[in-house]
């Protein structure tokens, strides 16, 4: 009889609770430079706002998925 492998639960919560960690803190970053670029002190046009706006998006969509290709360490 092969022996089953043990899922340790408690390994992949903590592993999910640091992911969570990290998504908040990269929100929060991401809070930070939306407002660096809408406070500039320039006149800016709406294009180029929303250009940015975009990018931003784009960036903070390919953090989170980068989040979620990290292989787990452990038994996890």
């Amino acid at each position: 009889m092969k022996k089953k492998n043990k899922v340790c639960y408690n390994t992949l919560v903590k592993q999910i609770e640091n992911m969570d960690t990290q998504i908040c803190r990269l929100k929060e970053q991401i809070k930070e430079l939306k407002g660096c670029f809408i406070t500039n002190e320039e006149e800016v046009c709406m294009d180029e706002i929303e250009g940015d706006k975009a990018a931003l998006d784009a960036i903070s969509e390919i953090c989170l998925e980068s989040l979620l290709d990290i292989e787990p360490k452990g038994d996890a």
